[in-house]
């Protein structure tokens, strides 16, 4: 067990329990306890289910996105006792009939009030406020093109123009799919609405028409603004929000102090016992959704603070996060940035706690249940195959790097000592969902007996550590050796169910350790 004192109020408040030495025992552990518990179940499957499905995994996708079921049977996310009541989730539809009516009054504005799109300066990517025929004070959205993202083709910044010209070696986020930032930035509202975590305003991949997007050759040539139809995102505009760096700089926590003091009205917001707790949620919540998406561009410029002061007089306080494009990465960063989230800088009063029983009872219920895994994968899924150059063996690695950190919450909510700290110092997993054949209907006598007398063979080697070199005794090559025999000297092997009985593809869940290097720069 480790500790560390520079980064904690008590010099002997644990750190993490999670080094590499701690999983490989519980690994084994598991293991055990697995087998155990499990070997008569798996003993019925028998013959059929010898035999793990890894064919190509492009088709396997592709089917699973024309409507065949996505159906966990056996999952590494374990329920708690005591933690298995969903918490109360907004409701979508009314959220999308809302947003659909803003969509609407923007496509007028610009149509038939020539209420055009108005670019924003701020930022390292082309986006513009969309407003609406009411008024063009207040903007109801901020939209973002897919071909004027941070590292796409027609970014409007200079800086991301130098930094492809002069230095390419070092351009683009080698672990995030290139001009994708637009489905990120809807499949991350989307995550936000299934956690039920009210951070990130409703956000749709959406079409819009403008004379203001960037145009190369109006730029370099002068010529007339031509309308334009560009696919992009749109994210609902937050209104009475202040960046983060500001309200804090407004506001110190306790403990740090300005250079002078400066005396606030008691009617004005102040930090106390009840604002810090109510503060504290907010941050735990953005904490756990932006590890679950493995946010890599999360800073105190990109997410928002709203307070307000209720009847009672007490405080409430409200987290907004923006700007989730460059999310959902394919793996974990490995090479020159580790791409560290913004809110680690938080004093340590904030982070150093265990996370709140509230957050414990928000969230293990819902990554511990495989109907919402399944709900989930098909949201993002449609969410992530409307982009035009989709590719199903890309998705299936960013849904791989989600689980796989979904798994680390869940194992650090079990622990009631352990908190954000403890968090992000666990060691990197993935969870890789291995398709299986199974009966879709109740198999005879017959077949169930035989299929208890066949011995199951188990691979020695870890199930967590991929290798490079075939397993030996794999069930997997097994059936490789059977199919690779010369066929004059074989006879047909019979088909793994009788033609009147029906299968059906599950998922399988398998923990895997990522054994990558660190990156160059750690604080980066």
């Amino acid at each position: 067990m480790a500790h560390q004192s520079d980064h904690l109020a008590n010099a002997n408040q644990s750190v993490t329990t999670n080094t590499y030495d701690w999983l490989q025992s519980r690994e084994q552990e598991e293991r055990m306890s697995y087998s155990a518990q499990n070997s008569a179940a798996l003993k019925n499957m028998g013959r059929w289910s010898s035999f793990v499905w890894h064919a190509d995994e492009a088709a396997e996708v592709d089917q699973r996105i024309r409507g065949d079921p996505y159906e966990i049977q056996y999952s590494v996310f374990e329920p708690v006792v005591g933690y298995t009541r969903w918490p109360p989730l907004p409701n979508r539809d009314i959220t999308r009939q809302s947003f659909h009516e803003v969509v609407h009054d923007c496509t007028e504005a610009i149509t038939k009030h020539n209420i055009e799109l108005q670019r924003i300066q701020a930022g390292s990517s082309g986006s513009y406020f969309a407003y609406g025929t009411a008024t063009a004070d207040t903007p109801l959205g901020v939209f973002k093109p897919k071909d004027e993202e941070p590292y796409g083709p027609l970014s409007p910044k200079w800086t991301k123009w130098a930094h492809r010209t002069f230095f390419p070696c070092f351009f683009g986020r080698s672990c995030l799919i290139p001009n994708l930032g637009y489905i990120c930035e809807s499949a991350a509202s989307v995550m936000d609405e299934l956690l039920g975590t009210n951070l990130v305003p409703h956000t749709e991949v959406v079409s819009l028409m403008s004379k203001n997007f960037y145009d190369k050759k109006r730029a370099w040539f002068s010529t007339e603004p031509r309308y334009r139809h560009k696919i992009g995102s749109l994210q609902r505009f937050v209104e009475g929000y202040i960046g983060a760096s500001e309200f804090l700089e407004e506001h110190p926590f306790p403990g740090v102090y300005r250079d002078r003091q400066v005396a606030q009205p008691e009617d004005e917001f102040h930090w106390n016992a009840q604002t810090l707790a109510s503060f504290r949620f907010e941050i735990e919540k953005l904490v756990i959704l932006d590890y679950m998406i493995r946010n890599t561009d999360r800073g105190l410029d990109n997410w928002m603070i709203k307070v307000r002061q209720l009847p009672n007089k007490e405080w409430e306080i409200k987290l907004a996060a923006i700007d989730n494009g460059l999310a959902f990465p394919w793996k974990h960063p490995d090479e020159w940035r580790s791409f560290p989230y913004g809110w680690l800088y938080l004093p340590v009063n904030v982070l150093g706690q265990p996370f709140s029983e509230a957050t414990r009872r928000h969230f293990l219920p819902l990554l511990t249940s495989t109907k919402w895994w399944e709900t989930c994968f098909a949201e993002l899924t449609a969410q992530f195959s409307r982009d035009a150059e989709f590719k199903s063996r890309m998705w299936k690695k960013q849904w791989s790097v989600l689980k796989g950190q979904a798994f680390n919450v869940v194992e650090t909510l079990k622990n009631p000592t352990q908190g954000p700290l403890e968090l992000v110092r666990r060691t990197q997993t993935l969870v890789i969902d291995d398709i299986m054949h199974v009966p879709s209907n109740t198999l005879p006598l017959a077949i169930l007996n035989n299929a208890m007398e066949e011995p199951i063979t188990v691979s020695a080697s870890s199930p967590m550590v991929s290798s490079s070199l075939p397993e030996d005794g794999s069930p997997t090559d097994a059936y490789v050796a059977r199919t690779a025999t010369n066929p004059q000297d074989s006879t047909e092997e019979p088909p793994i169910f009788p033609k009147r009985y029906s299968s059906k593809k599950v998922v399988i869940e398998r923990l895997m350790l990522v054994n990558s290097k660190p990156p160059v720069f750690t604080w980066w």
